[in-house]
């Protein structure tokens, strides 16, 4: 039959059109689907339940983010047990580090987890730390843009962009950041700095990886015209969850210097340590970033910087940031600069 809506003649006198039993199979599937979705719950000793994800145990607080709230904390001992058919990591207290999940309780109410070669009861109190395992591919990125401004016997003013990307891939991370540093002295620009950096990692026999570092810096008002930094060495990964990073590394290369009309080639050594921690369910983070170089022969020089400070949440998208910037060399490119700089910096950043 055409025109309109097709039709099946189920008898002479009933006929349903196809659009109809769509609909109505897609309305009675709805809860069904509903159901095939997992989710964690958290089962009090007090007989209630929380239903929603779990992204970690930390500090003996058990995070869960529900449909209908923000993610928030609950104490260890005030759990009975958890239900969840994903796969956590979690360390315990005797020292194993185990992948499992959490199929409920026993007939006594004792939390049952589920490993790979089989099931075991387990207090909750003994889980140290538990947190999802990570993607095969994982991506973050943030900008902000931070600054001070002194008004006085002396105008000054400090700028400083930051953009920086961290992509996972398996074994293979790819960390890479630019940074520009900006700073007026009255009406003089003092400072014009550009630092790109570029680090990746192989983790070959976690949480051992190796390294490979490319960092470009150039700032012509102290007649730095470029210098460029490649290095591979080693690193190990001291912690590596979604809570909490700490890695260092160290590894030998070369560096090559445009300074005014003269090129210098040295051979250096370098250090670079990463460290973020988040409190407070994340709305708030520590963060320490510092390399040192110091050059092995050639023009002889040691350049340490570092950025310390916390990223405080505002929503999802946007976070306010402080930090602490210190920049030194033992031989600047120009022998009229100070060898230290120290700064403040306030500002907003978009993470995602």
């Amino acid at each position: 039959m055409l025109g309109g809506s097709l039709v099946y003649w189920l008898n002479p006198n009933m006929k349903i059109s196809i659009s109809v039993v769509i609909y109505s199979v897609v309305f009675l599937l709805c809860p069904l689907m509903a159901q095939a979705k997992t989710s964690d719950v958290l089962v009090l000793k007090n007989g209630d339940r929380i239903t929603g994800e779990i992204t970690r145990i930390w500090d003996a607080e058990i995070t869960i983010e529900p449909e209908y709230a923000d993610e928030f904390n609950v104490d260890v001992p005030a759990v009975a047990y958890i239900e969840s058919e994903r796969e956590f990591e979690i360390d315990l207290a005797d020292g194993r580090e185990l992948v499992v999940t959490f199929p409920g309780a026993d007939a006594e109410g004792n939390q049952i987890i589920k490993t790979g070669s089989g099931t075991e009861v387990l207090a909750l109190s003994n889980m140290l730390e538990l947190d999802e395992p990570e993607d095969y591919y994982d991506w973050e990125s943030i900008v902000d843009l931070s600054g001070d401004l002194k008004k006085g016997n002396t105008d000054s003013r400090n700028t400083k962009l930051r953009a920086a990307t961290t992509l996972k891939l398996g074994d293979h991370r790819h960390i890479g950041e630019l940074n520009l540093f900006r700073e007026e002295v009255g009406d003089t620009v003092v400072k014009d700095q550009t630092i790109v950096n570029y680090n990746y990692n192989w983790l070959f026999n976690d949480p051992w990886f190796f390294s490979a570092l490319t960092t470009f810096e150039r700032d012509p008002i102290i007649k730095l015209d470029s210098r460029v930094t490649a290095s591979a060495g080693i690193g190990f990964d001291i912690w590596n969850t979604p809570s909490r990073t700490l890695s260092v590394q160290l590894g030998v290369g070369v560096r090559a210097e445009e300074i005014g009309d003269e090129s210098t080639t040295s051979s250096v050594a370098t250090w670079v340590l990463r460290y973020s921690q988040d409190f407070f369910s994340d709305d708030l983070t520590l963060f320490h970033n510092q390399s040192i170089i110091p050059t092995i022969n050639g023009r002889r020089n040691t350049s340490i910087r570092t950025s310390t400070g916390i990223r405080y949440e505002i929503t999802d998208l946007l976070y306010a940031n402080i930090s602490l910037d210190y920049d030194y060399e033992t031989v600047p490119a120009d022998d009229t600069t100070v060898s230290e700089d120290i700064v403040v910096l306030f500002g907003l950043g978009l993470e995602f």
